[in-house]
């Protein structure tokens, strides 16, 4: 199992920043986490739409889902696939993709297969099994656990600390978690986590790696990670434009 993280900027992207997307590819399959604000231009150095088995949306804010405006543009008016591109995300995606697209509801579904999840049901992808995680974010959203090849991925998406997180974790291989509460920002959020939370919810779950991501810009990652150390004694690495994570350990760029 392999993760390439296409952009991790928390919130709103930064220069050479996108927001929230990763490749993750497994089993012979390719699948996209989250589509944030600059992510489908590093996820076409690396594949294209066509050749895309799924795209796994976490929630609807901005910079975790908006580029699949753009993706659907570039499937409707360029060459088209063989069959719609599955999409998996929260309930309402499809009233929310309707008015941003301005498309009658035939001309998305000739695009996109959209299934909104639900809180632990099981979707397949070839032989991955993706495993929908309700999370709390103040809205509807869902972290993903992934298991395929015998490997275990826990995202997180947002959210803020919450039992939850502790079950993405589970025995998982590696644990992608968000640790927004990097730095001081302009005003409280408690939607969100800290790199302690992250590295609370790694131990109690007996995740064997973590990595910090959705870190705003500005926020220093030696400093996240020294956070998070104090909870969790494992593995720790930040999420970094263009890094690739193997489930099997060791990152490169």
């Amino acid at each position: 199992m392999e993760l390439r993280v296409l952009g991790c900027s928390g919130g709103w992207p930064g220069p050479g920043e996108p927001c929230s997307g990763y490749l993750l590819t497994a089993a012979c399959r390719r699948i996209w986490l989250d589509a944030g604000t600059g992510t489908l231009p590093e996820l076409l150095r690396h594949t294209d739409l066509h050749r895309l088995d799924a795209l796994w949306i976490t929630h609807l804010h901005a910079d975790h889902c908006s580029d699949l405006a753009a993706a659907f543009h570039a499937l409707a008016y360029g060459p088209p696939r063989a069959a719609p591109l599955p999409v998996f995300g929260p309930p309402g995606l499809v009233r929310h993709l309707q008015p941003v697209l301005d498309e009658e509801p035939a001309e998305l579904h000739r695009v996109l297969a959209v299934t909104e999840v639900t809180d632990r049901a099981d979707y397949l992808v070839g032989a991955v099994r993706l495993t929908a995680v309700g999370v709390e974010h103040g809205m509807p959203a869902f972290g993903v656990r992934v298991v395929a090849e015998g490997r275990i991925l826990g995202y997180t998406g947002d959210s803020r600390s919450c039992p939850a997180i502790t079950d993405l974790a589970r025995d998982a291989d590696l644990l992608l978690c968000e640790a927004f509460l990097s730095a001081p920002t302009s005003r409280p959020f408690t939607s969100v986590m800290s790199p302690e939370d992250a590295g609370r919810h790694a131990s109690a779950g007996g995740a064997r790696r973590l990595v910090l991501t959705h870190l705003h810009p500005g926020a220093d990652p030696g400093l996240a990670r020294a956070r998070a150390a104090a909870e969790y004694d494992g593995p720790i690495e930040v999420a970094r434009p263009g890094a690739v994570f193997q489930t099997s350990g060791g990152v490169r760029a």
